[in-house]
């Protein structure tokens, strides 16, 4: 095909669109109204169909529903299958007279909702279900290989859905008719394969994959094991789904009903292992609970004409005749109303043995011959399963053939694909070639212009780096301010307390001005000295430590004070050079560290050693002391090792990193011995 411009191109493309709209919308079913379905009101429906059912009978609850669907015209697809599917259970349902012809009418009217093909691929795990309840009643008629049959067409379906609460639902009727075939071990290998598939599966408010599949897998589990004699395995299967409606009922707070009958099944189960073993007290009152609850109206009512039957041959295991023939004469009249030809074989086999216990020999003669021949017409019919496996075979190879058969149709459809792809690859192809030549001069100035902002970028960037730099400085900057100006400040603060308290008794007012003046004037030389440098020794001049140290210990004396602490001095003469004001700094936060941290009426020792070539100035006090864990970063700026003063004061945490600076900044050390609640010394070491 020849394009003569860009314009044919795109007009063909076009075409080639309309076309493909266009099938789309054909492909739309026609359905689409008929789609719109109305959950709530058919839950509603059903609850009110469930009641009467229950109260009323069957035919009330199908009479109900079939009226209210007569004023329900807008009714869709899945709200009509919805309907069928309830109305099949009713018919299915075994507590009730089960009607097969209606169970079947009512699943070809499922199939008949989701027959045409476009709805039917919508719904396709619903339409695989239909295969399955259809297999289930063929099954229970025991017409066997066209259940096969319906197994495998629903396996089929499944495959292609990839959900596995479906494909549970397959692996568990493969379980049963193993489990029919007493193949108990490969019956519990595919119970544990479905539970394992319901656990996995993503339908995340079904009621039956959430909660009655996944115990009853359990369950079964734990039945395969006891007829394998298996016992610990059994029990710890059981305990595994009791533990599982335990943990899971209140999702459903109304399925109280069903609960209750899935534990009673339950005990029933577990009553069987323990008469096995002889603990009949633990199976009596299993089997009580069991018959307790089922035997309710609306309740398993054959599950617990079984557990009926065992309870009678634990009573005549334990010789209670009287109990065992109340017993039995129940058991007869529940299945005079309810019959159940599992419960009606075990009822005639224990029978016999009442009444070879109570030497009636011609009752028990004749209620064995009757155990004997229900049990061969039972086993008879359990015989048909004993071709299962060669069956499921030729379904398995049937379905191989299928799949190559559509396997070499989907080839066909690949290569007409790929030709189509092909095609359109080269019309695609053209067009990008053609779109490249006319762009590639705008992708180079695009690529020109990309540069640029990425070096404005990258500069901006830099800027930025730089602002957050400097705010970070100067946030520091003013919390180390904050700090060191908090002495003198306090010192100038306490000063005029005293004064205007009148308080003069120990010393005149001139001593308290004279405070507040060398106060507000260190003030004054530390902010000037912070705006300009931190640590940096500006100049050095001759000190006279023992005057300068006493006067360091009255700015902090009155502060001492207030927590009644006394601050003593002893210092030798000595005269070197200093940063006054930093090393006024100094000083001053190692006697406000130990005020702040000693008790009070305790004692503060400043002392001043001169030796040979150094000074020595120590501050020690009797207060908490240090922790082992916090010594290693007590030095450190905005250190993590803060604690509150004795009288729950403030600490900043930046006071002794700074004074470090500063004495290193004189070729001096700065250390400190402590011990925990025993006290703490801080040395200061300079050169003359």
């Amino acid at each position: 095909m020849k394009f003569t411009s860009m314009k044919s191109g795109h007009s063909f493309i076009g075409r080639l669109a309309w076309v493909l709209l266009i099938y789309w919308f054909s492909s739309c079913d026609f359905y689409a109204i008929r789609t719109i379905d109305h959950e709530a009101h058919v839950d509603s429906l059903i609850d009110r169909a469930t009641v009467l059912k229950f109260s009323k009978g069957i035919e009330r609850s199908r009479i109900y529903l079939d009226s209210a669907y007569a004023r329900f015209p807008d009714a869709g697809i899945m709200d009509y299958y919805r309907k069928y599917d309830f109305l099949r259970g009713n018919y299915h349902d075994e507590n009730f007279k089960p009607d097969y012809e209606k169970v079947q009418s009512y699943i070809d009217s499922m199939f008949g909702v989701l027959e045409p093909g476009v709805v039917r691929e919508r719904y396709k795990k619903n339409y695989a279900r239909i295969y399955l309840l259809r297999g289930d009643l063929f099954h229970h008629l025991r017409r066997y290989d066209e259940a096969y049959s319906q197994f495998f067409q629903g396996k089929i379906l499944m495959e292609s859905t990839f959900d596995s609460c479906q494909s549970s639902q397959y692996t568990s009727r493969i379980a049963g008719m193993n489990y029919q075939e007493k193949n108990y071990s490969k019956a519990a290998t595919y119970y544990k394969q479905a539970f394992h598939e319901v656990m996995t599966c993503s339908n995340g408010g079904n009621f039956d994959d959430l909660f009655v599949s996944r115990q009853g897998y359990l369950s079964n589990i734990g039945l395969c094991y006891s007829k394998l004699d298996l016992p610990d395995s059994a029990l710890h299967y059981y305990d595994q789904a009791l533990r599982f409606i335990g943990e899971n009922e209140h999702k459903f707070p109304n399925q109280n009903n069903f609960m209750a009958m899935a534990r009673a099944v339950i005990y029933g189960n577990q009553a069987t292992i323990y008469l096995q073993q002889g603990d009949l007290l633990q199976a009596e009152t299993l089997l009580k609970e069991s018959i307790r609850i089922n035997r309710q109206t609306g309740y398993y009512n054959r599950d617990a004409q079984l557990s009926q039957a065992k309870l009678c041959e634990l009573y005549l295991t334990n010789n209670r005749l009287a109990m065992a023939r109340r017993e039995l004469l129940s058991l007869k009249t529940s299945l005079d109303t309810l019959p159940h030809p599992d419960a009606l074989l075990r009822w005639h086999h224990v029978q016999s043995q009442y009444f070879e216990k109570v030497h009636q020999i011609s009752q028990a003669h004749y209620h064995l011959k009757n155990y004997l021949a229900l049990k061969e017409y039972s086993d008879q019919e359990k015989a048909v399963f004993k071709g299962m496996d060669q069956a499921l075979q030729n379904l398995d190879s049937q379905h191989k053939i299928e799949l190559l058969s559509k396997k070499e149709e989907l080839n066909r459809l690949y290569l007409m694909g790929a030709a189509a792809i092909l095609m359109m690859a080269l019309v695609i192809a053209f067009l990008i070639w053609h779109s490249w030549k006319r762009t590639r001069k705008n992708l180079l100035k695009l690529a020109a212009l990309n540069q640029q902002i990425i070096a404005r970028n990258t500069q901006l960037q830099t800027t930025l780096t730089e602002l957050e730099r400097s705010q970070q400085e100067n946030a520091r900057l003013m919390q180390i301010v904050a700090h060191d100006l908090r002495t003198p400040i306090g010192a100038i603060s306490m000063a005029v307390d005293l004064l205007l308290e009148d308080q003069l008794r120990v010393h005149k007012p001139q001593y308290f001005l004279k405070m507040i003046k060398s106060s507000s004037a260190n003030s004054l030389i530390l902010i000037d000295n912070l705006l300009h440098s931190n640590t940096t020794i500006s100049k050095k001049e001759p000190v006279e430590l023992q005057d300068f140290l006493a006067s360091c210990v009255d700015m902090l004396e009155l502060k001492a004070r207030e927590k009644q602490q006394s601050i003593h001095l002893e210092a030798d003469e000595a005269r070197i050079l200093v940063d006054r004001q930093k090393m006024w700094r100094v000083i001053s936060n190692l006697i406000a560290n130990a005020i702040k941290f000693s008790s009070p009426e305790s004692t503060i020792t400043v002392r001043l050693k001169k030796r040979v070539h150094t000074v020595q100035i120590s501050v020690q006090d009797r207060g908490i002391g240090i922790p082992a864990s916090l010594k290693a970063n007590i030095f450190d700026l905005f250190t993590v090792a803060k604690r509150p003063g004795t009288a729950g004061e403030k600490s900043f945490g930046m006071g002794l990193a700074i004074s470090r600076q500063i004495v290193e900044a004189h070729q001096g050390k700065l250390w400190f011995e402590s011990e925990e609640n025993q006290g703490t010394t801080f040395y200061v070491e300079l050169p003359i």
